[in-house]
C-alpha cells in the first residue's frame, strides 16, 4: 500500500509539473523577430528610446542593443539614432521622431518591411542592403513611400515631404497602405528612365494613384490629400545639416 501511494504521489506531482508546463506555454507570448540593431546613437542617456510590442514601457536604447519587429523607437531634441537592419537596409531617425516598426519580415523570398513614421525626419539607405526583392513601405500622415533599391528622405509634420537621392520611390495615398507596393514593368528591353520634371501648379490634384519620383526630385502631400511633386536644389540641400551629416554617414558605410 505504502509502495502504491507514492507511485500515485510521483504520478501526481509528474501531472502538475506537465500542466504547469503547458500553462506556462501557453500564456508565454510568442517572441518577436530581430529585424536590426542599433548601429549610433546621439544624445543623452534617455534621449532615444525604445518600446516593445504590446508594452506600455519605454526604455533607453543602448548601442548595439537588437531592435525587434513590433519595437517603435523615439527620440527627443538634439538627438539620432541610426538602425542597421539584418539585410543592410540603413535607417537613421532625427530629432523629435517616433519610427515604429509595423511589420517586418527579411528572411522571405521578398523581403518585406512595413514601417510608420507618425512625426519627425527619417533617413532610408536601401543602396545598401543586400540584392533581392524588397517591398519597403513607409507610412507617414499624409501618403506612404514604397521604396527600390535607392536613397531617400522623408518628413512628417503638417505635410508628408519625400526627397529622394538616388534610386526611385513610388509615393501613394494613405488609403493604399494596405496593399503591396507598385510592381515594376515585367519584361521587355531596357528602358530609359524619365529624369525629373518640374510638374506645373503646385497642390492642384489630389493623390490619389502612386506617383513615382526620382533622384533631385520631391514631392509634398498635404492632409487635404493634394501633392506638389518638383525638383529641389541639390546644393542648398546639401548644406542641410541633417542631410549632411547623412550623406556623410552613407560614404563611411560604403567602405
Amino acid at each position: 500500500m505504502f509502495g502504491f501511494c507514492r507511485i500515485l504521489s510521483i504520478r501526481s506531482r509528474s501531472t502538475a509539473a506537465l500542466a504547469a508546463a503547458v500553462l506556462v506555454f501557453t500564456v508565454t507570448p510568442a517572441t518577436a523577430e530581430k529585424v536590426g540593431t542599433i548601429t549610433f546613437l546621439l544624445g543623452a542617456r534617455g534621449d532615444i528610446q525604445v518600446k516593445p510590442a504590446k508594452s506600455e514601457v519605454w526604455s533607453p536604447a543602448r548601442l548595439k542593443a537588437p531592435v525587434m519587429d513590433g519595437d517603435m523607437v523615439k527620440t527627443l531634441v538634439e538627438s539620432r539614432c541610426e538602425i542597421t537592419l539584418t539585410d543592410g537596409t540603413i535607417i537613421r531617425i532625427g530629432e523629435n521622431s517616433s519610427f515604429y516598426f509595423v511589420d517586418v519580415n527579411l528572411k522571405r523570398q521578398t523581403r518585406q518591411l512595413k514601417a510608420e513614421l507618425p512625426q519627425g525626419e527619417s533617413w532610408i539607405n536601401a543602396s545598401t542592403a543586400k540584392p533581392g526583392k524588397k517591398d519597403f513601405q513607409l507610412k507617414a500622415p499624409t501618403a506612404v513611400c514604397a521604396i527600390r533599391g535607392t536613397i531617400y528622405s522623408v518628413t512628417a509634420d503638417s505635410a508628408t515631404t519625400c526627397k529622394v537621392y538616388d534610386g526611385k520611390v513610388d509615393v501613394g495615398p494613405v488609403t493604399s497602405w494596405s496593399t503591396s507596393m507598385p510592381r515594376e514593368p515585367r519584361g521587355g528591353p531596357p528602358r530609359q528612365v524619365q529624369g525629373p520634371v518640374q510638374v506645373a501648379g503646385p497642390f492642384q490634384v489630389t493623390l490619389e494613384e502612386w506617383q513615382q519620383i526620382v533622384r533631385g526630385q520631391q514631392i509634398v502631400v498635404r492632409k487635404d490629400g493634394k501633392f506638389a511633386k518638383s525638383l529641389f536644389d541639390q546644393q542648398a540641400d546639401s548644406t542641410d545639416e541633417w542631410v549632411k551629416w547623412n550623406k556623410e554617414l552613407d560614404a563611411k558605410a560604403k567602405k
